[in-house]
């Protein structure tokens, strides 16, 4: 005799398993209106379009909120070295694709959120989102510690704000499946109107074709770091890997 009790058991397992198979990214269920700040942050940190790499150091200078220190180029203000705390402190870089329309529809609504009730903002953010990408790929740097208020942040910020292109011209590549190296093509420094870094590389081949696309395996992108940290040159080599079968928003990929 079949037991009834273990066949509706039995018959509600492919229910509960099927269900994580449905699930979708919040970036192809709902519009990026109605994005929370935490998809958006997590879009800008933890995605096929955003990756980070992390640095172990020793401890480090403390920074104190109370004083600051302006410089001219960026108009930004850093926080002042005072004592040393003891334990492991982490660096952490962050690239981004800035010309990936997932990664604009997350700062664009970060914007929305701030000034949820200002119709010109809203114009603004669907300009930006909207707008063509252009001939390159462009990757944005931001750069942190763990535990945060490290004064590396402000020698790391000075080491790309005096950065030039050569700096990274033979060490800063991007490639797919390991094939032909694209070196970088420019580099954007911080400034009055860009807080952040960005590394440049062509979108096309001189035949106008695609360098990158969703056939590939990966796409990978490595640079080599060299800030004076602490007096001391620091060495940090990054290496990205992309997946672009996954960097698709409703079907449609995006670099």
């Amino acid at each position: 005799m079949i037991d009834a009790r273990k066949l509706k058991i039995a018959a509600s397992l492919p229910v509960l398993i099927a269900v994580p198979l449905l699930a979708g990214k919040f970036w192809d269920d709902k519009e990026f209106t109605t994005w929370s700040d935490r998809e958006c942050r997590e879009m800008l940190t933890k995605s096929p379009w955003a990756y980070s790499n992390s640095f172990g150091e020793g401890s480090g200078p403390l920074l104190t909120a109370e004083s600051s220190i302006p410089d001219d180029r960026s108009g930004a203000q850093f926080p002042q070295r005072t004592d040393s705390f003891p334990g492991e402190m982490k660096v952490i870089f962050e690239f981004r694709l800035l010309t990936a329309k997932p990664i604009r529809m997350a700062m664009a609504r970060m914007q929305l959120l701030q000034r949820p009730n200002d119709p010109s903002v809203l114009q603004q953010a669907m300009n930006f989102v909207n707008a063509p990408p252009g001939n390159q790929i462009a990757f944005q740097i931001t750069y942190k510690t763990s535990p945060p208020g490290s004064s590396v942040v402000h020698d790391i910020h000075n080491y790309f704000l005096s950065a030039t292109l050569a700096e990274f011209r033979t060490d800063t590549y991007l490639s797919s499946g390991g094939s032909t190296q694209i070196p970088i093509q420019e580099y954007l420094s911080p400034g009055p109107n860009r807080s952040s870094p960005a590394f440049l590389f062509p979108r096309f081949n001189p035949e106008g074709q695609p360098l990158f696309g969703p056939e590939d395996k990966s796409i990978s992108l490595r640079t080599r770091l060299e800030p004076t940290v602490g007096g001391k040159k620091k060495k940090y080599d990054v290496y990205i890997k992309l997946n672009p079968k996954q960097m698709k928003l409703q079907g449609q990929f995006f670099i």
